[in-house]
This record gives structure tokens, C-alpha cells and sequence, in this order.
């Protein structure tokens, strides 16, 4: 098995190298301990069961992690198959490769200016960017200043940053054409941002717009060490996540009126079904809608004017409750 990994992996050349990067976690850590020493067609499906009944057993990664290794080991086993070492693939388990993500934390627009408000100054506007344009944790920490147009208020995200295990630290163009997008962000925002500028970093347009205290790029460990876990809890929004302003931003777009499709765009998702994830509702919202629908209702009750007061059969009246509304509403 272990030999068969490494030719498999080299016949995988134009893998991103942060999936090259979970790829050998996987292996190294998960899949080739228990089976790496194994022929191929010894890996029976009693042998992958018991493989993953092992590591659930064990508790040292979470179910995500291991359904993620699961599906890798199925994909390398099939492979396998089309190249006639093996029979069939062993990994037929059902439900084994999927991956059961958490509940994404929808946080509502007063507790993300709470969380700005208690995190390092340094960083308020990291967070309100997170929160109203949508952007990634890469995609943030990679906005270089001549991608910042304050004066017509958008932003462009043209690269990312991603982060390998070893500490390397790669720039690179988001991984599908919808990730290259314009972004327009609030003016209350602009505003913030510019204050930002003026205060945290020197004027350069291929400066980063985002950096460390030492005028560094920002790396996700520290920044979340050092600064993010002590803002949530001061905040009383223990449990959230950095990505999960992403999240807000996507919910805050829908309740804003945006459709699915301009959610897509916004947020940079090669399709829709992405988009549908943040079609959360804020918790006061059903009432708003409750309060909208009251007045509709008592508009609808409402006399008709002197000149239509006149009451008649609802035979003889010749328009519909439903045609009135329409009337009304025009």
C-alpha cells in the first residue's frame, strides 16, 4: 500500500499545493499507519472497517478529519482497481466519506461590532471586512492596497494567500474564476478601512492592506492565538470562528434582498449550491416579517375611501380581496 501511495500521488502533479499539503497529513498520520505495511489485495472490507473503527475509537482527530481519509483511501483503492492490481475497492461503507461539518455560527450585526470593538484596533477592520464584503481568510490577508478603491468603494480580490503545515506561506490566484471578483462594500466600512490605512500601514500601493505588528504578513496561528481566541471570549461569542464572518456576510446579503445568484457572486462560489449555506435567518427577522405582514393585514381592513364606500354583494363588486391588494400596492 505505501508503495502504491507514492506512485499515486506523483501521477497527481497538478494538485493545489494546500491539498497536496492535507493529502500527506492524511497519509501520514491516518492512513498508512494501519494499512501502509499491508499488500493492496489484502485490504479486504472487513480490514478498512476495522481500520476506521480504530481511529473513531481513538478520538485523536475529530469525524471530519477521518471521513476526509476515508474518502481519500477510497479514491486511491479505485485507482487501484482501474489499474487491475485490485478486484474491487474495499472502501463500501455507506456514509463513511462523508464529512458532517458543524453548524455554521451565524452572528448578528450588533455582536460583530461588539467583537471590532474589543479586539486589538489594529484589527477592527479586518473583522468589519470579514463580516460585510465576504471575503476569505487568504483572499483578506493577500489585499494589497492598490486593490482597495475607497473612492468608488469596492475591493478586488485577484490572489490569496494559503498557509502549509511547514509554515510556507504561497500566493496564488483563487482557485476558480468566481473567486477573481469585485466586491463593493459599505460606505460605513470605506470608513473604517481608511482609518485604517492612515494609522496601521504605509502608503504603497503593492503594501498588504491587513499585516502583523512587525508590518509582516498575517499568519492564521498567531493572529488567532494572540488575538482572536481573547476578542471572542470578551465578547461572550465563544466557539466563533474566523470563517464564520464569512458566514455573516452571506446571511446579511440575503436579508439585504440579494438573490442566491448575486450571494454566489459576492461571496466568489463557483456555484449556487455554496451560496444556499448562507440562506440562515437572523433570529429577529421572522418577527420582522410577522410585523410587515400586520400591516398588510390592517391596510387591507381598512374602510375604502368616501368614494368607494358605497357596500355592495360581493357578487356585484367585480374585483377580487386579492385584485384590491394589487390595487392598492400599485
Amino acid at each position: 500500500m505505501a508503495a502504491y501511495v507514492t506512485e499515486w500521488m506523483e501521477g497527481k502533479p497538478s494538485l493545489a499545493p494546500k491539498t497536496v499539503d492535507l493529502y500527506e497529513y492524511l497519509l501520514d498520520r491516518l492512513i498508512l499507519p494501519g494499512l501502509g505495511h499491508m499488500p493492496l489485495n489484502a485490504i479486504t472490507p472487513m480490514v478498512v472497517r476495522q481500520w476506521r473503527a480504530k481511529l473513531l475509537k481513538a478520538g485523536r482527530q475529530g469525524e471530519s478529519t477521518i471521513a476526509k481519509a476515508y474518502r481519500l483511501l477510497s479514491n486511491i483503492l479505485r485507482t487501484a482497481v482501474i489499474d487491475n492490481i485490485i478486484v474491487r475497492n474495499p472502501c463500501i461503507e455507506k456514509g463513511a466519506g462523508v464529512e458532517r461539518s458543524r453548524e455554521m455560527k451565524v452572528v448578528t450585526p450588533q455582536e460583530v461590532a461588539a467583537l471590532a470593538d474589543v479586539i486589538s484596533p489594529r484589527y477592527r477592520a479586518l473583522v468589519l471586512t470579514a463580516a460585510y464584503a465576504g471575503c476569505r481568510w487568504g483572499e483578506l490577508t493577500e489585499l494589497r492596497q492598490r486593490n482597495l478603491d475607497l473612492l468608488r468603494g469596492r475591493l478586488t480580490v485577484v490572489e490569496q494567500a494559503v498557509e502549509l503545515r511547514s509554515g510556507q506561506r504561497l500566493v496564488r490566484p483563487p482557485k476558480t474564476s468566481a473567486g477573481r471578483r469585485v466586491v463593493h462594500i459599505p460606505a460605513s466600512l470605506g470608513e473604517a478601512l481608511a482609518q485604517h490605512l492612515a494609522q496601521y500601514v504605509e502608503p504603497d500601493p503593492d503594501g498588504l492592506v491587513f499585516t502583523s505588528e512587525t508590518g509582516g504578513p498575517l499568519r492564521q496561528s498567531n493572529f488567532r492565538n494572540r488575538h482572536w481566541v481573547r476578542a471572542v471570549r470578551a465578547a461572550g461569542l465563544d466557539g466563533l470562528c474566523f470563517h464564520d464572518l464569512r458566514h455573516v456576510a452571506g446571511t446579511l446579503a440575503t436579508v439585504s434582498g440579494a438573490t442566491i445568484r448575486e450571494v454566489q457572486a459576492r461571496l466568489g462560489h463557483a456555484s449556487p449550491a455554496a451560496a444556499y449555506r448562507y440562506q440562515h435567518v437572523l433570529d429577529n427577522r421572522d418577527a420582522e416579517i410577522a410585523e410587515r405582514l400586520d400591516v398588510l393585514m390592517r391596510e387591507a381592513a381598512e374602510p375604502q375611501r368616501s368614494s368607494r364606500s358605497t357596500v355592495r354583494p360581493i357578487a356585484q363588486r367585480g374585483t377580487t380581496a386579492a385584485s384590491q391588494l394589487r390595487r392598492r400596492s400599485r
